[in-house]
């Protein structure tokens, strides 16, 4: 998962990014954009300043595989998510939620859809904010733990969990394969 965000946000980003930079559709010293196009469009105009005709299909074609890798990622997290919460059984529910919102994006206008998309990204930040809050204590014992037998060599018990029951498991099983 971690590297999906790492190839997307960092490298296809900033390649696409140093494309329009340098296609010379925009004027790197008033960095006013000559070109009346826009998003992938605009893109697209700067892959074809290089690639001929051959570059607005490769922008289309790569636009296609992330939108297609992206609803088949969102899909079985968001099924993940809700067996979690709901049970295996309920997971047709959520099938059939995220069948209609694909085609409600599939027909709504594109400004539309990116604003919805941006708002509903923006809202996860409230319950993983939420998440980080409450186990910063604990994630900072087991920290501090690890600091003092890593790295000021302190003979200390590990802390392997915040649970007791899954510690005494834990502390076992390393006991075990010692």
């Amino acid at each position: 998962m971690f590297f999906e965000v790492f190839a997307d946000t960092i490298v296809v980003c900033t390649l696409t990014a140093l494309t329009v930079l340098t296609s010379g559709i925009i004027d790197l010293d008033t960095g006013a954009v000559l070109s009346s196009s826009e998003g992938s469009a605009l893109v697209g105009e700067a892959f074809a300043s290089v690639f001929g005709n051959l570059g607005p299909a490769v922008i289309a074609i790569a636009i296609l595989l992330f939108a297609f890798s992206t609803v088949l990622g969102w899909s079985h997290y968001g099924t993940k998510a809700f067996e979690y919460l709901f049970g295996s059984s309920a997971t047709i529910i959520y099938r059939v939620i995220f069948i209609v919102f694909i085609l409600c994006g599939a027909t709504m206008s594109l400004d539309l859809a990116w604003d919805l998309s941006d708002t509903f990204n923006g809202l996860m930040a409230i319950p993983n904010l939420i998440g980080v809050l409450s186990l910063s204590p604990i994630v900072m014992k087991i920290t501090a733990n690890y600091v003092q037998r890593h790295m000021k060599g302190e003979d200390v018990e590990p802390m392997l969990s915040a649970f007791p029951d899954i510690q005494e498991e834990q502390a076992k099983n390393l006991g075990e394969s010692d």
